[in-house]
């Protein structure tokens, strides 16, 4: 299982700076969040590819800075918005295709959104995926707090209405903040899962660094080796929960010998 981590524990650095940053850290599979339009400009990109080749380091996702309002975008009473809305993601899977980059994560629905039911919801969603797909780019859901994907009775229907070829992110801290059981949103999504976001928590601090905190990785990472269809994990983090690189380089090492040994 490939290990790394996601740009986002650099925030609020740019994605250069995060994957010099990561780079220069010994750090070889990334998630990369980007965070502004220009930043998928031809010019950017190719800043960015230059330092993925430098480092020897392989983009696996990427992170669209449209999360945070893809409600309005994909899943709002105005259904003509949607057809632009996945004519804008397009954007993303030509990045993806530069870059080699294989999924793109998405956060969908605020929760509260009584308007859309979960078949409406994956009727869209297969929508956007069935452009993805043209790119030969993968949407991957992820389980976000106060989003409709972050709650297992809405997860139950995803898995029955999506297309079979959209994928999983899970992600530790999301589904702890949300109060859901970690091993049945894995149960219910093993065989989508495409990688995972990777962190500890404690009391109510949710969002540790790896290994900081009481979460038990022996039991899943057995658990994502033997019954998932996982294929990367990646630290993801809040940034002022990282006072040290040396921080970063321990967690790194630690999540690579779980996902050799396990």
């Amino acid at each position: 299982m490939k290990t790394g981590i996601s740009t986002g524990c650099f925030f609020p650095q740019t994605p250069c700076e995060s994957l010099e940053k990561a780079g220069q850290l010994g750090v070889k599979y990334v998630e990369i969040f980007f965070n502004t339009h220009t930043e998928l400009s031809e010019e950017y990109l190719k800043q960015i590819k230059h330092i993925l080749d430098k480092y020897n380091m392989t983009a696996v996702s990427i992170h669209p800075y449209t999360s945070a309002i893809e409600t309005f975008m994909f899943f709002s009473v105005y259904d003509y918005k949607l057809k632009d809305s996945v004519a804008l993601y397009e954007t993303y899977f030509k990045a993806c295709n530069y870059l080699g980059c294989k999924y793109v994560v998405i956060h969908g629905c605020f929760n509260r959104n009584r308007y859309m039911d979960m078949r409406r919801y994956c009727n869209n969603l297969n929508m956007l995926s069935r452009k993805a797909r043209e790119y030969g780019v993968y949407i991957s859901q992820e389980n976000v707090y106060k989003y409709k994907c972050g709650y297992i009775d809405n997860i139950k229907e995803f898995v029955k209405y999506a297309d079979k070829d959209i994928r999983f992110t899970f992600d530790i801290k999301q589904a702890v903040k949300s109060r859901q059981s970690i091993y049945k949103i894995l149960e219910l999504t093993k065989d989508r899962l495409s990688h995972v976001h990777i962190s500890d928590y404690k009391g109510n601090k949710h969002s540790l660094i790896p290994f900081t905190g009481g979460f038990n990785y022996d039991r899943f990472f057995e658990y994502l080796k033997t019954q998932t269809t996982a294929q990367a994990a990646f630290m993801e983090v809040y940034s002022q929960s990282i006072e040290s690189d040396s921080q970063i380089i321990q967690a790194i090492e630690k999540l690579q010998k779980y996902a050799e040994d396990t």
